[in-house]
Formats: structure tokens, C-alpha cells, sequence
């Protein structure tokens, strides 16, 4: 098939949303695709420097777009209180801006689908169904929501940036670009059942449900054994929002260090949440138990992974869960809440997702039973890092880009072809 791409967010090397839009495009080419991408300029010079390496497939293509106007916007918002914000409506007038683009670099529009990859929400809407060819969407998330009990745990102000994008989700049914999007697709893509829900009904024939994020083998990992007396060497990475639960894994460390275990958390990653949650830590008197290692590039951070033990990723509202992905591909287990993307992920043989029903000291309490099992039972953790590997091996990039396409070419009676000779992508500026 002759895909064009439209990835805003895409880069190598990345997490989250970039990580997303580069893997989908690499894995796409590596089936036999002819694929074209076109995304924005945040990445454009290590996306440059990757083709220049000669080490992707030939029938990877880069389309780099971002009129002036909107880097100017773009860089002129980063710069103020409301990163977020500005990601939002930068990445909806990209969106905006893009059909009239692909028609002028593309005036035949000789492809066979386009595919909408980045962002990957059901609140950023894409309007590439304007160009006439098959649509697809996704993978898509945004449709997990943290249960009402343990949001009553958050300040004000999160419980109603909660609120607010419960309502966004809602509203999505009224926003005419998201609804023509909807419609306009064949095929819509999403990552766990909750996102199917929020989807009207009629829509529900053409949704196929697939997690959509994976990670890469890691050659050689191995497992990292404690020796006696060592403390466990536990690691949260991400985001220091509300959402992301750690409130509630500091409350589980506490309380598995006043039942006597050694436990040493480390925290990567920044965010509004600091100040509260290095407040909240001191009211615990964790102290030196917990190290503080605000954002770090990505490289230090998968140095830091080598020298844990579990990762603890107590997340409310995870579609996805790249931090779950690089614990698994490391042989590290995992303590999440069984809600949204990470309770797809991980299961007893890996970690541990504990239930999120009940109150939010029962959850606490799970959280601890789950960090002391860990603690107690060498034998148990290094079982459990074993089944990580096998897990990470079984949550590839590139099963569930094949299983994707599969079902799209099926779906709308096209052919995957052979897998491509290696030759240099090419760059399109």
C-alpha cells in the first residue's frame, strides 16, 4: 500500500507521543509499505540525522511542515505557564493547515489511505478526511477516566483540570472537526475498551481495538539481583501531574517502610506536582528514601532503569504506559493500578495491577502488600523479572503494527506487500 502518515509528533529516539509517531512510521516501511510522513519540525534534525545514517527502510519518506506563523506561535507559548495548552492549539491548527499542504505537495494524491497517527487522543482531531482517500485514525486514547473515589483525593484545582477534561471528552461528540474526522474514517483505531465507550455507538462497527505502543527488544538485558541486606530499588518515571498516581505510591512506600521494609524510591521527572509531592514525602518522613531526580535526558534515564529493581506507575488514566514498556523491556516488574492502558500490560506473571475499587486507603494498602511481596521475596521478584522479559518480548512495536494493518487491509480489500530491500530513506524538506 502507498500510505501518506500524518504524525505531528515524531522523532527517534523518544517517548511518548514522538516515540508513537516514529515507531508506527518505521514499522509501517518495514512491512513493504511505501510510507510518507509528514509531520512538524520539533524533531526535523534527528529525524535528518536518521536518515542521513542509512539505517532506515527506502520506502520511509519525510515530509517536514510548520508554516512560520505557527513556529512563532508555537515557540512564543512555550516560553509562558501554559505548555500544554500550547501543544493543544498548535497541534490543531497544524491539523487545520495540513490538507491544503499534502494538496499542493501532492496534487495527485496517488495513495491508497491516509493515516492519522499523532497526537493520538480522541480530543485532537485531524481534518485529513477532506482529502477524499480512506481514513484511518489512530491508535487513539483520551477515553480512560481515574475513578471517581480516588479522584476525591486530588487539591481542588486537579480535581477540576479532571473535571474539565472529562468534559472535553464529552464535548467531543459536538465538535464538528472531531465528528466529520469520525465519520470520515474507515477504520478508527483505539487503544483499550474504555476509549471504545466514549465513542458514539454507530461508530463502534469500524473501531478495532489495539494497545498501539510497544517497545523494542532490548539485546542483553538482564536480570539485576538484590543481595542480602540490599533495600529494593523502586522507580517512578514521568510527569509530576495529579493523574499520574504518585501521590498515592508515596503513601504505599510509607507505609511498607513503617512495616520494616527497605525500600528506596527514585522519582524522575518534573512537573507542577513537585513542590506537593516533595511536601507530601517530608509529612511522611520518607526523607532520604526518596531521590529526586527532576527531568533527565532520556539516555540518563534508561541508565537509571538499570540500577532498579521494580517500577511503580500508579497511574489513573493511562492509555498507554511508555514507562511500563522500558520497566518490561528491562526486566523489571511492575506495580500498576489495573486501570487503562497498563492493565493491559501487565498481569501476574509480571508485576502486579492491583484492583482501583474501594476506597483510596484500600488502594494505598494494595499498592503496599504489593511493594512488600516485592521487598520480602527475592525469589519472587527475580520470578517476576523473568516473566517482565518475556512480556516486554510478547508487546513489540512490530506486532501490533502488523496486526493493524492486517485488519486495514482486510478491511478495505488492499494487500500488504513483501518487506523492502535496505536502502536510504529519503527526506523531503
Amino acid at each position: 500500500m502507498k500510505i501518506l502518515m500524518s504524525a505531528f509528533s515524531c522523532g527517534p529516539g523518544q517517548g511518548s507521543e514522538a516515540g508513537i509517531g516514529w515507531n508506527w512510521a518505521l514499522e509501517t516501511a518495514r512491512l513493504g509499505h511505501d510510507v510518507t510522513v509528514v509531520t512538524s519540525t520539533e524533531f526535523g534534525p534527528l529525524i535528518q540525522a536518521e536518515i542521513s545514517s542509512g539505517r532506515l527502510p527506502p520506502n520511509l519518506t519525510f515530509q517536514i511542515f510548520m508554516p512560520g506563523w505557527l513556529t512563532t506561535f508555537r515557540d512564543r507559548g512555550l516560553r509562558g505557564r501554559f505548555k500544554s495548552m500550547t501543544w493543544f492549539f498548535t497541534n490543531l491548527l497544524w491539523q487545520l493547515a495540513l490538507p491544503s499542504h499534502v494538496r499542493k505537495i501532492y496534487p495527485k494524491l496517488d495513495f491508497d489511505l491516509v493515516h492519522h497517527v499523532t497526537f493520538g487522543t480522541i480530543r485532537h482531531p485531524t481534518c485529513l478526511g477532506r482529502l477524499g482517500l480512506p481514513l484511518i485514525l489512530g491508535p487513539l486514547g483520551g477515553g480512560e477516566s481515574g475513578p471517581v473515589h480516588l479522584r476525591r483525593g486530588l487539591a481542588p484545582f486537579d480535581r477540576l483540570a479532571e473535571a474539565m477534561r472529562l468534559l472535553h471528552t464529552w464535548a467531543t461528540r459536538f465538535d464538528p472537526i472531531s465528528q466529520r474526522a469520525f465519520a470520515d474514517a474507515s477504520v478508527i483505531i483505539v487503544r483499550t475498551d474504555e476509549t471504545r465507550a466514549v465513542l458514539p455507538a454507530h461508530l463502534w462497527p469500524k473501531v478495532v481495538c489495539n494497545l498501539g505502543i510497544g517497545i523494542e527488544p532490548q539485546a542483553g538485558a538482564r536480570l539485576v539481583p538484590r543481595r542480602d541486606g540490599d533495600p529494593l530499588h523502586v522507580i517512578f518515571a514521568g510527569r509530576l501531574l495529579a493523574w499520574k498516581g504518585l501521590h498515592l505510591g508515596l503513601e504505599a512506600l510509607a507505609g511498607a517502610r513503617r512495616a520494616g521494609a527497605d525500600i528506596r524510591l527514585t522519582v524522575v521527572g518534573d512537573g507542577p506536582q513537585m513542590q506537593r509531592l516533595q511536601d507530601q514525602a517530608n509529612r511522611l518522613d520518607l526523607g532520604s528514601a526518596v531521590a529526586w531526580h527532576g527531568e533527565i535526558p532520556r539516555s540518563e534515564l534508561l541508565a537509571v532503569y538499570e540500577r532498579q529493581h521494580a517500577v511503580l506507575i500508579p497511574s489513573l488514566h493511562d492509555s498507554g504506559g511508555m514507562a511500563v514498556l522500558e520497566g518490561l523491556s528491562r526486566g523489571l516488574p511492575v506495580i500498576c493500578l489495573a486501570l487503562g492502558g497498563p492493565a493491559v500490560m501487565i498481569d501476574d506473571t509480571c508485576g502486579r495491577a492491583v484492583s482501583a475499587d474501594g476506597s483510596q486507603a484500600e488502594v494505598v494498602a494494595r499498592l503496599q502488600r504489593a511493594l512488600l511481596e516485592l521487598a520480602d521475596s527475592e525469589n519472587l521478584r527475580l520470578g517476576l523479572s523473568r516473566g517482565a522479559l518475556t512480556r516486554a518480548g510478547e508487546l513489540s512495536w512490530s506486532k501490533f503494527v502488523t496486526l493493524a494493518y492486517d485488519d486495514i487491509a482486510a478491511r478495505l480489500g488492499l494487500t500488504t506487500p513483501p518487506a523492502p530491500h535496505a536502502e536510504r530513506a529519503r527526506h523531503v524538506a
